[in-house]
């Protein structure tokens, strides 16, 4: 009997997006040995590797690589409901929710969102788009070298001991859309207005 992360990892191959396994303890770490990660950037994972992570009787959650290998995956990382809601509004006064109609958003365990775009152009590299403190992030973004934990992953993945969900899934399991760099831009200017923080945060992307 297939495990949700086995099936969600499948869905997710099947999708074009490059996955990894998850430890089970809340620390969001790799569960695989140090230096292997590295190899699912530029390759995905064969039956065999789904079968050992996720069969039956693994509680291996999954995660899903940003970047080249994932299609130009870029998603923007929400910590909360406060400020994906604040940024929805705000890209709705200006205009350009239709700029991501139609893309993955994913619920996390704390209440905030991951929005999956796909850069037509190339990568791009994540960092922090809008922090209240030095050591408290607002939005951000999750690129190049990066992962995301995703629906799938048994709820003790999370340090809350609650799962992610899926608010809409978007291109998984359909035709896949693509976000121009510019337009991409775009929305995290948008996520820029919302940083509290001094000095200025760099650019988060290409």
């Amino acid at each position: 009997m297939s495990t949700p992360a086995h099936t969600a990892a499948t869905e997710y191959l099947a999708a074009g997006l490059s996955v990894i396994p998850i430890r089970d303890d809340g620390s969001k770490a790799p569960r695989l040995a140090r230096g292997e990660v590295e190899q699912y950037r530029e390759r995905t994972a064969n039956d065999r590797e789904l079968e050992s992570w996720f069969g039956h009787g693994h509680t291996s959650g999954v995660a899903v690589v940003c970047g080249v290998i994932s299609g130009n995956l870029a998603v923007l990382d929400f910590e909360s409901f406060i400020a994906w809601s604040n940024w929805l509004k705000r890209c709705d006064e200006l205009g350009l929710s239709s700029l991501f109609a139609g893309f993955p958003i994913v619920q996390t365990p704390k209440g905030g969102r991951h929005l999956y775009c796909r850069i037509a152009e190339g990568w791009v590299p994540g960092g922090k788009l809008a922090m209240r403190s030095k050591s408290e992030t607002l939005i951000e973004v999750r690129g190049q070298g990066h992962y995301v934990l995703a629906p799938g992953c048994p709820a003790g993945c999370h340090e809350t001991n609650k799962e992610y969900v899926f608010e809409s899934r978007g291109w998984i399991g359909g035709d896949s859309k693509t976000i121009s760099l510019t337009d991409y831009e775009l929305l995290c200017n948008v996520a820029k207005e919302f940083n509290e923080y001094a000095p200025e945060i760099g650019r988060a992307h290409v």
